[in-house]
């Protein structure tokens, strides 16, 4: 189940969305079938019906989810955080393997580093505070997305000037941190890795950040290598994070660059290497990219709540028009056009949708 409300856009919502599609063209074959027949198959408008219905229920019990799950964050409780400039974030789960080793390496070039252990069930902690990283424990799994604010706020209360964010399963080599902190010194707000320096980089790979990057550019934002995790922020772009990100989980890779872009940071690229494991990624590549496109499309339509409530209402007055005319058509020839009325109930069903999230973004706690 708590992968499921991570996850609820991913499921509940694109299975909404296929099923309002099935409901759809169901619906234009029922009204086909009525002009030739002037009758009504029970069975076909039942499940006509049934379709929209389950549709539109999925897709807002996926906005729901996916709001009560992004908004229940909480930054836990920081320990004492000794004033360093220079700092290396690494959130953990379940790394008892590698964690040690990366902390080791990180502290040569940093003056401290924070470990998120994001619910471990292993030694991962209590190893990365033997190789002296100061570590922040969260009660239990909360997601990558949300040991990453945490991460951030450590940074703020550390009050670093630059913090730098990387892996702790090993496929970031610590030795390039002096590059994103010199990247930051020559004037941008955030340095994103760019892992297609390399030629290692597996083909699903390619393809999935392919996708993601079209995609992101579709609302204006250019970066070769949105999800890549290793990148660096300065104090500026920390406090602007802290407070529009809301992704919990792997989402929050692209959404700050989302975010990152629209603030009008200036954002530079590091070429980094990354080294691919045998078990460097327990998500299903699929619902994982999936996921990360529904983060993005979220927080675009959550970004402007006036922007997203002009669209509804637009929908609105699209699907009263087309109804309106489906109905004087009707009255006067006994025909029922039959895109005009799947549009009109399709457009409702969008208008009300995005009204919904809308009024919901506006309420942010």
């Amino acid at each position: 189940m708590n992968k499921l409300a991570r996850h609820a856009l991913t499921y509940f919502a694109t299975a909404g969305i296929a099923s309002l599609i099935i409901g759809g063209l169901l619906l234009f074959t029922l009204i086909d079938k009525y002009n030739d027949t002037r009758t009504i198959d029970v069975a076909h408008a039942s499940a006509t019906l049934l379709a929209l219905a389950l549709g539109q229920t999925l897709l807002n019990t996926g906005i729901v989810a996916y709001v009560s799950t992004r908004r229940s964050y909480m930054p836990p409780p920081l320990p004492p955080i000794p004033r360093a400039k220079t700092v290396a974030l690494i959130p953990a789960y379940n790394e008892e393997q590698n964690i040690a080793t990366v902390v080791k390496e990180a502290k040569n070039y940093v003056d401290l580093v924070i470990v998120v252990d994001d619910g471990s069930t292993d030694t991962t902690a209590k190893r990365a505070e033997q190789a002296g990283a100061l570590v922040i424990k969260h009660p239990h799994n909360m997601g990558y997305g949300a040991a990453v604010l945490t991460l951030m706020h450590a940074a703020l209360a550390a009050n670093a000037d630059y913090a730098v964010l990387l892996d702790a399963d090993g496929q970031h080599d610590p030795k390039d941190i002096p590059k994103f902190i010199q990247a930051l010194q020559n004037g941008a707000d955030i340095a994103v890795g760019n892992r297609f320096t390399q030629n290692n980089v597996p083909a699903y790979r390619k393809l999935g950040i392919a996708i993601i990057r079209q995609f992101l550019r579709l609302f204006g934002v250019k970066t070769k290598d949105p999800e890549n995790g290793y990148r660096a922020f300065t104090r500026k772009a920390l406090e602007t994070l802290t407070r529009e990100l809301q992704e919990t989980w792997m989402g929050i890779s692209s959404q700050t660059v989302y975010i990152a872009s629209h603030k009008k940071m200036k954002i530079t690229e590091v070429p980094t290497r990354i080294e691919y494991g045998p078990n460097t990624s327990t998500e299903n590549p699929f619902s994982h990219g999936l996921s990360i496109l529904w983060t993005i499309t979220w927080t675009w339509l959550t970004e402007k709540p006036a922007r997203t409530l002009a669209i509804g209402i637009a929908f609105l007055a699209l699907s009263v028009t087309l109804l309106s005319y489906v109905s004087i058509l009707f009255n006067t020839a006994r025909y029922i056009r039959l895109t005009y009325t799947t549009l009109a109930i399709l457009s409702e069903i969008a208008a009300t949708t995005l009204i919904s999230i809308s009024l919901a973004s506006t309420l942010k706690t």
